[in-house]
């Protein structure tokens, strides 16, 4: 019942705050689809150029500058170097996002503070014509103290994604090389229910090539992948994923995904439906819902492989232009049709953009688990994120 009245909670409090903005992903802007700001079709990493104009003039706050500087200014400021121009072949970038968190906050035995260098990011991208019809694509990642894979040594640096996009026609992309797999929603939040735990995290890129069909209704990405190129050959996922959407009416758009995948020792099969909903300028909903299996073949059995599945929900209400509160839901069960645990995680707190190239997210995070013989106790944590981006 208390999850239950948790979704009531949340769900009510997006749609009778419809008449304030809300700013969880651009489609509350009319942007639907993600290569108007992002390199890749399938959203995540670097922002092109209208992208950095676009966080500049509608997202971030503008509290720092006078009012006579008009946010068309602002956005000729937006490039890495600000007003600077660059080579129309070059456009680099620099991320870095740390986290610091408090688990069990108020314990006098268990409470623990850390700190983690979450994201440090450089990117390099690279035009071999003025109309960027072919792009080289590069980031080049500083790993902390959790290095995705066993060849990277702590405190070193990787090539975590390179590839090269072909813009054949206005409709039809190709891109071939590592990058990020094509399902679902990208949301920023790489631990969250429908991300890391479905390989599909901050360092889940893959080997591949993804053919890219955008229309102005539809959104259609084939993937073919080989698994990433510093993991282990046994680790190496290898498969397809496909994701398409349809813009319903403006600002509403309804998807789905399909990925299989294999490797020596695990076999992945997900699939999930999913939606974004803008419902005021900057305002929206997003929701995924998914079926999940996961094979262990190392394991000799007569049992047939559990099914699975997942929920995330989130919602960005703006407080005023850089200003907002964010809140996810997320539900998560390994086994459908035989009593499993079942897993919660309710998130709120704010997200703030208080000027160009930052943003600051501060949230408490509840989890539970409910089992057969009862549930655990909850479990709670503070969060801070500061992220800046050049």
């Amino acid at each position: 019942m208390k999850s239950y009245l948790a979704l009531f909670i949340f769900i009510g409090s997006t749609f009778l705050t419809i008449s304030v903005k809300a700013y969880p992903h651009f489609i509350g802007y009319g942007y639907s689809s993600c290569i108007t700001c992002h390199y890749s079709g399938s959203g995540g990493g670097a922002l092109n150029d209208y992208g950095r104009a676009l966080f500049t003039n509608e997202i971030a706050a503008r509290d720092i500058y006078d009012d006579k500087i008009s946010d068309e200014e602002l956005s000729a400021r937006s490039g890495f170097l600000g007003a600077t121009p660059l080579p129309w072949w070059l456009r680099p970038g620099f991320k870095y996002r740390g986290l610091w968190m408090r688990n069990n906050p108020g314990s006098a035995k268990n409470q623990v503070d850390r700190y983690i260098n979450m994201q440090t990011d450089l990117n390099l991208n690279f035009f071999f014509d003025k109309k960027q019809k072919v792009t080289l694509v590069t980031t080049t990642s500083y790993a902390d103290r959790y290095p995705p894979y066993p060849d990277i040594q702590k405190w070193s640096t990787y090539s975590k994604e390179y590839y090269l996009r072909w813009k054949m026609t206005n409709t039809y992309w190709l891109y071939v090389g590592q990058m990020d797999k094509t399902f679902g929603i990208r949301d920023a939040d790489h631990t969250a229910v429908h991300r890391s735990p479905l390989r599909l995290g901050q360092f889940d890129q893959s080997l591949g090539a993804i053919f890219h069909i955008t229309y102005p209704e539809w959104d259609v990405a084939l993937n073919y992948f080989v698994g990433n190129a510093k993991e282990p050959k046994t680790d190496k996922q290898q498969g397809l994923a496909m994701t398409g959407e349809y813009q319903l009416v403006e600002k509403l758009k309804i998807g789905a995904s399909f990925l299989s995948s294999s490797s020596e020792s695990t076999a992945w099969n997900i699939f999930s439906m999913h939606t974004r909903i803008g419902l005021d300028k900057g305002s929206s909903f997003l929701a995924e819902a998914g079926l999940k299996q996961k094979k262990n073949k190392t394991i000799t059995t007569t049992d047939k492989t559990p099914l699975g599945s997942y929920v995330w929900l989130s919602s960005m209400v703006n407080l005023r232009r850089g200003y907002n509160v964010l809140s996810n839901i997320e539900f998560s069960r390994d086994d459908m049709n035989k009593t499993s645990d079942e897993n919660y995680r309710w998130s709120l707190g704010t997200i703030f953009f208080p000027m160009p190239r930052t943003e600051v997210r501060l949230m408490a995070v509840n989890g539970k688990t409910f089992s057969e013989g009862g549930a655990s106790e909850d479990s709670w944590q503070l969060q801070s994120q500061f992220h800046v981006s050049y």
